[in-house]
């Protein structure tokens, strides 16, 4: 994953997260206690505090389906489609 690229810990593979420095090896459980609806959710995968605050310095959002750019994997939308995401529900 690029540096510029938002990481949405609702919607990004396990693969992903685990690419990423502050979540490494605990990438699995985050994806297996999803979603997360608030910050202080994931203490369901074991995270402290300290851990989800550092998350948040990192530019880490929690994300839901349907959020992020159109188009981005993950986000509900359909920006390769001709038609886009228009009437879709």
């Amino acid at each position: 994953m690029t540096q510029q690229q938002t990481v949405y810990l609702n919607l990004a593979s396990a693969g992903d997260l685990a690419s990423i420095d502050q979540i490494g090896e605990q990438a699995a459980t985050i994806v297996e206690h999803r979603p997360f609806q608030d910050w202080s959710d994931l203490r369901r995968a074991g995270l402290n505090q300290d851990e989800i605050n550092g998350l948040k310095s990192a530019g880490i959002q929690l994300g839901a389906p349907g959020e992020g750019p159109i188009g981005e994997p993950g986000s509900g939308g359909s920006g390769g489609s001709p038609r886009g995401n228009l009437g879709q529900a």
